[in-house]
């Protein structure tokens, strides 16, 4: 889907010391991601991708989580190997398929308990006015925040090269109100939204400032329940500098205030979540070097 934040490519965040609230603890954590694929097959446009995604967060801590007593964990993986097929069918029908098999556990493949197995199915169906498309999705994955299937049913306004919508769930929107600036917002479910403005300094050099909404989650080994997720939240208001060296390259380099962090364990992120802990907000660093299309 436009908007996203997908994509090849590897990015790192550091988040300095802060205390856990209501606790003499600290917290710090370093973030990094590795996202890469790979095309298999190739027929007009038909296509098949292998795709690997590895997170990896470190932290830093002596936390004792309040109702379990066991230590926060001191680290947290998600690691991910799937499969994507598109097909255009001679209506111009798009349909794609993306399954895919990973763990998202401090201990990854511990137990058939902590693999994590996710499902997107869409098809995109032409408006009558052959610009336009309805968009049908199907979206799954058994450590999402929500332990259910999440339907999706937009319509795409391809208006111009200047504006472009995605009306509904998901929900995208691009805007380029002049030739110096464009406007990005981009909501998944439930709770990924991402918006941004970006300002062309020069060419090649961009200026970007925006507002994300994060989530994560994942498997515990050892766990007292099978159900129980293990989720995290944060908000931030990031900006930072943007370089295109090469026409599909982007480098940058962000910053940023993280808010409203927390972390607990349960069945999902609308129940009560046990072994709860929110961090005193703080400032954070980050660089990344991605692929483009």
């Amino acid at each position: 889907f436009k908007g996203g934040s997908g994509g090849p490519g590897y990015s790192a965040t550091w988040y300095p010391t802060r205390p856990v609230n209501g606790s003499s603890d600290d917290f710090a954590r370093i973030r990094q991601q590795l996202n890469v694929g790979a095309p298999i097959w190739k027929d007009g446009d038909d296509l098949g991708l292998l795709t690997a995604n590895v997170r990896h967060s470190l932290f830093f801590t002596d936390y004792i989580l309040p109702d379990s007593n066991r230590p926060f964990p001191k680290e947290l993986w998600n690691l991910d190997f799937g499969v994507l097929g598109l097909h255009r069918f001679r209506n111009d029908w798009v349909a794609g398929l993306m399954t895919s098999v990973g763990s998202a556990s401090d201990q990854p493949f511990h137990s058939f308990e902590e693999v994590n197995v996710s499902v997107l199915g869409f098809l995109r169906v032409p408006a009558r006015n052959e610009r336009d498309a309805w968009l049908f999705a199907l979206i799954y994955s058994s450590a999402g925040n929500l332990n259910f299937p999440i339907p999706g049913l937009a319509y795409v306004w391809d208006y111009s090269d200047q504006l472009h919508v995605t009306i509904g769930v998901p929900f995208s929107l691009m805007w380029r109100p002049t030739c110096h600036l464009t406007i990005d917002l981009s909501y998944i479910p439930l709770t990924n939204v991402n918006a941004r403005a970006t300002y062309r300094i020069v060419k090649n050099f961009y200026f970007f400032a925006g507002y994300e909404y994060l989530s994560e989650s994942y498997f515990l080994a050892e766990r007292a329940s099978e159900h129980d997720r293990f989720m995290g939240f944060e908000q931030r208001l990031i900006s930072g500098l943007r370089w295109d060296p090469f026409r599909y390259v982007t480098f940058e380099v962000n910053s940023g205030y993280s808010f409203d962090r927390s972390f607990g364990e349960g069945t999902n992120q609308w129940g009560d979540l046990h072994d709860r802990l929110e961090i005193a907000a703080g400032v954070f660093l980050g660089v990344s070097l991605k692929a483009r299309f």
